[in-house]
């Protein structure tokens, strides 16, 4: 899970439908607005999606999700009136992977979170990965962040082998472009800040898939490498 600040984004389409038609709602917004919503979200997101990090190749791999859910769920703090409220809200949106239901918005439905939200810089911190590609809590808030990993599956066998996939499609490019007298911990910070950063790709500034896994990755081998001179 990435951060996203779309808060100040919103496309004027969006804004313009909301302000101006009778009888508003996240069902009746027409299917050019949803392209462009869709568009403007996968952009800002670097082509990844806001749950799993998966990547996203256009607008027909991605759905939008909401934070707060359309529909209210029985435990949720929030009025069915806000719930409505919040379907229309740009800030309340993200971009998602379209998969068969084992991650992400189709295994979570409408179930509220505990703490996870993409649209908090939080959200970073709270998770860290293992040598295995699995998620796991990190700081103090672990029993909610062990919730909220299984409400999304995050650590369902399909995300947890294209973790490690990336991983190794990525290591070893790494192994065969630097000779191994060259590796030091400032290389491996380095390559770990370039995971962490979009790249232009074909005219688009896009993420790696699951980047934020093989950042740990490189920054775990920072911490623990040990020069042979």
């Amino acid at each position: 899970m990435r951060y996203i600040n779309n808060r100040h984004k919103e496309p004027a389409e969006l804004a313009l439908y909301r302000e101006n038609t009778p009888g508003v709602s996240y069902d009746g917004i027409p299917k050019k607005e949803k392209t462009i919503i869709r568009e403007s979200l996968i952009d800002e997101q670097g082509y990844i999606c806001a749950y799993c990090m998966g990547k996203i190749i256009n607008v027909e791999n991605c759905t939008i999700e909401h934070y707060i859910p359309q529909k209210r769920h029985e435990t949720s703090p929030y009025s069915e009136e806000e719930h409505k409220k919040q379907s229309l809200l740009y800030s309340n949106m993200s971009g998602v992977c379209i998969n068969n239901g084992d991650h992400c918005d189709k295994k979570r439905g409408n179930i509220p979170f505990e703490i996870l939200d993409p649209h908090r810089a939080s959200c970073e911190e709270l998770i860290t990965y293992d040598l295995q590609g699995n998620i796991i809590p990190s700081g103090s808030e672990v029993e909610k962040v062990k919730k909220d990993i299984s409400t999304l599956g995050l650590n369902c066998k399909k995300l947890i082998n294209g973790r490690t996939a990336a991983l190794d499609e990525v290591w070893k490019r790494f192994v065969n472009e630097h000779e191994r007298s060259s590796w030091s911990k400032e290389l491996f910070m380095e390559r770990a800040q370039f995971y962490r950063t979009k790249q232009l790709k074909r005219g688009k500034t896009k993420f790696h898939a699951y980047c934020n896994y093989i950042a740990w990755y490189f920054e775990y081998y920072a911490k623990n490498y040990k020069s042979k001179e």
